[in-house]
């Protein structure tokens, strides 16, 4: 890469040549000097990370092709790389998937690799033998009367419904939510008129249950306890 003090071409926007790449000696302009690719999607944090570092270290004045180049490079590198063995047991795998930089979401979701008839009953089950803490949510199952107060259940909140309710005000759509009841019970409310989200909550159908949301949303759940204190354990 070389600058010069008056003008050595034009670049290929047309604008006066301010620099030289050093590797294809492509004239560049003042704008385009410092011009940097955008980001490949669907990779990993790591290849991101090491994609970034590379195009960013390129010496200043280095064209954007270039610089795609050597990220196409590092990014290769790390793409390649072997990946770290997974445990065996389907809930010990999506923990160490959830905290695994070196695999993309799609790589994510072919080694999760659930057991063959795996049900959210299950999951749940699995779940609750492992939480070791007490849930700070709880849900109404019952509507209030004049003689009665609602009836609540505690639980832990999932990210693992298929239907959609729509917000109040902003209209914007956002799935239902559902809560690991203590019981074991995967609860949430329904979509009522008006397409909102009901007062009280229900056992879910198994067919509005994203077993692999499911599967993961507990394993965050758990991974995340271990690093919160002084709180009393599950009976």
């Amino acid at each position: 890469m070389s600058y010069a003090n008056g003008s050595i071409g034009s670049c290929a926007c047309g604008r006066p040549a301010v620099a030289t790449c050093g590797r294809c000696s492509k004239s560049i302009c003042d704008v385009h000097a410092n011009e940097l690719p955008a980001t490949p999607t669907g990779i990993s944090p790591d290849a991101i990370g090491h994609f970034t570092v590379a195009i960013r270290s390129a010496p200043v004045g280095t064209c954007l092709d270039c610089r795609a180049e050597i990220g196409q490079y590092a990014l290769h590198e790390t793409v390649a790389a072997p990946r770290a063995p997974l445990p065996g047991h389907w809930l010990d795998r999506a923990m160490a998937l959830s905290s695994d930089n070196s695999r993309s979401d799609l790589e994510k979701a072919e080694d999760l690799d659930l057991p063959s008839g795996l049900t959210a009953t299950e999951v749940a089950a699995e779940f609750l033998r492992r939480m070791e803490r007490r849930p700070v949510e709880n849900v109404p199952i019952s509507e209030a009367t004049i003689l009665r107060k609602s009836e609540y259940v505690e639980g832990w909140t999932v990210d693992c419904r298929r239907t959609e309710y729509a917000s109040p005000g902003s209209g914007k759509r956002y799935p239902l939510p559902c809560l690991i009841s203590i019981h074991g019970e995967l609860l949430g409310p329904i979509v009522e008129d008006g397409n909102q989200a009901s007062a009280t909550w229900w056992i879910v159908e198994p067919s509005d249950i994203d077993l692999p949301r499911l599967v993961a949303s507990v394993a965050n759940i758990l991974m995340l306890s271990a690093f919160v204190t002084q709180a009393p354990q599950f009976p």
